[in-house]
């Protein structure tokens, strides 16, 4: 009986592992080469910064290397106090298509990113708004490339998942156990499937036609959302237009973090937003424990009695999700193979930041990020549910 019911959970952990193998080799490459449209609208990209004197330098160097003729550059300095003014400053004195634009301080009511996204846009000429963060790095065809794929696939919003630099030990171990499952949670097809309620965006970089962002009130819409990219996505498929999700590898880089404090602090937000409800919330705790977390301690524990056979199949498990780990490390992030022997602890890391947020939703804890409390709550109908039918 024992025998039988570990086969079971052998069972379910390699078909996790192959649906996830499946939908990662199905998103490989979305963004097809499109010829480029006969008229180039003009594109105004927005970049919010609040205290990056640390990446806002290769973030410009970025977008003044573009090969897109027709675009506009913005970057919203977010009542910065570190030297990420004067930085800006130079860069616009150099060069003219650079324009920095003051929020001149947060309202009542508002989230800080939301405000200076909705400055950026203000002062935007744009006929087609490009919003990025401040960490990340456009290779030279990611204008270009992103608007001939949306005008020729008549996509409204269009938002990619870049190559996350992971550089350092801690980021090694936790990020691509925190971002991997984002893919389970929600698949790309079923986001870029209209008829489909699920949603999901990445802030980082979200390309949307100028008028379907004032018809959906951009980003005063969703002024006092805990995530301005999920929620925004969700105003713009909840209004009928198209929300198209494609991987932008190497069209684009980013390094989210560089500690693991930092990445506490920033995954929390991201934990408590995306979770979606106690339902998926527990949910997903549970899976990520019993798939990535719980078979090394049961291994351990079978060596320590002396159970042969439990030993000799979770040990064959435990191998084969370190090779498949390490497979999805080189080719995700372009990271050490080796580093997938710590799966489990990464795992386990993010399995305890997202049992931080759940409790700090249910205590009515404050949460902060750049030194602001972070205004709004979960809304499960922006995650909307793990299992969820399509629409009728």
């Amino acid at each position: 009986m024992a025998i039988a019911l570990l086969i079971l959970y052998v069972v379910l952990i390699i078909g996790l592992l192959v649906w996830g193998g499946i939908v990662g080799l199905r998103f490989k490459g979305t963004l097809k080469p499109a010829p480029p449209p006969a008229r180039l609208p003009a594109v105004s990209t927005i970049v919010p910064a609040r205290n990056e004197e640390l990446n806002i330098d290769r973030c410009v160097r970025g977008l003044l290397r573009q090969d897109y003729p027709n675009l506009e550059m913005i970057f919203v300095d977010d009542d910065s106090s570190d030297a990420t003014p004067e930085i800006l400053a130079r860069h616009a004195a150099r060069d003219h298509r650079v324009k920095v634009v003051q929020t001149g301080g947060k309202p009542e009511g508002w989230n800080g990113k939301q405000w200076a996204c909705h400055c950026g846009a203000q002062a935007a000429t744009g006929e087609w708004f490009c919003f990025m963060d401040a960490d990340t790095y456009a290779e030279p065809h990611l204008i270009s490339r992103t608007v001939a794929f949306a005008e020729a696939n008549q996509i409204d919003m269009l938002t990619l998942q870049p190559w996350y630099e992971i550089r350092g030990l801690w980021e090694r171990i936790v990020l691509p156990a925190g971002l991997l499952p984002l893919l389970l949670v929600f698949p790309p097809d079923r986001v870029n499937n209209p008829e489909d309620d699920l949603v999901m965006a990445n802030g980082q970089f979200i390309l949307i036609r100028r008028p379907v962002y004032e018809a959906v009130d951009g980003h005063a819409g969703i002024r006092d959302r805990m995530m301005d990219d999920f929620s925004l996505a969700e105003s713009v498929k909840r209004a009928g237009y198209r929300l198209f999700v494609a991987e932008g590898m190497d069209l684009m880089r980013v390094r989210l973090y560089t500690n693991l404090k930092e990445i506490w602090r920033g995954a929390l937000k991201a934990a408590v937003e995306i979770s979606g409800g106690w339902m998926t919330s527990v949910l997903g705790l549970l899976l990520n424990i019993l798939i990535n977390v719980a078979p090394v301690f049961l291994l351990a524990g079978a060596v320590l009695v002396g159970a042969r056979p439990v030993a000799l199949i979770l040990s064959a498990v435990v191998l084969l999700q370190v090779l498949y780990y390490g497979t999805v490390r080189i080719a995700a992030f372009r990271a050490p193979p080796w580093s997938a022997i710590t799966y489990p602890f990464g795992s386990l890391i993010v399995s305890i930041i997202l049992l931080d947020g759940m409790i700090r939703v249910a205590s009515g804890r404050d949460i902060r990020w750049k030194d602001r409390p972070v205004l709004g709550t979960p809304v499960p109908s922006v995650k909307k549910r793990l299992f969820d039918r399509k629409r009728s």
